[in-house]
């Protein structure tokens, strides 16, 4: 079912700390920046060596927030394959909790997510 890794997606509570960290010290490179209004939350996507590897989701309230909702940390694990939905009724069927099936407005491409036992939060993304 799944073909390969994606990408993994962390949650930053500072953009210029991510930046120096993961551009400056590490060596990504930043492919595009984005901003979600719905989310109020800042996406950096980042390759490494001309793949997509990384995307950070800035949140400056992030330590204050994981009481809530949001916390610094890693955010999701995204996994490729050639069709979402049927990853998804695969899952399901196997008794996993999953999420509806999305469109990504950026690429035009389906997700949906889902969790592991212990709750951590996994992507099925589309070829």
């Amino acid at each position: 079912m799944f073909k390969e890794f994606h990408h993994a997606s962390v949650i930053s509570s500072s953009y210029k700390a991510a930046i120096e960290f993961y551009v400056n010290i590490l060596g990504f490179n930043i492919f595009r920046e984005t901003f979600s209004e719905k989310m109020n939350r800042q996406k950096v996507e980042l390759y490494l060596n001309g793949r997509y590897v990384l995307e950070i989701f800035v949140v400056e309230d992030a330590v204050k927030a994981k009481q809530k909702k949001t916390a610094a940390g890693l955010e999701h694990l995204s996994f490729l394959a050639d069709d979402v939905n049927e990853a998804v009724l695969y899952l399901q069927s196997k008794g996993v909790k999953t999420l509806e099936v999305n469109l990504d407005k950026v690429t035009g491409k389906s997700y949906a997510f889902f969790y592991d036992p212990d709750g951590l939060k996994l992507e099925v993304y589309n070829i």
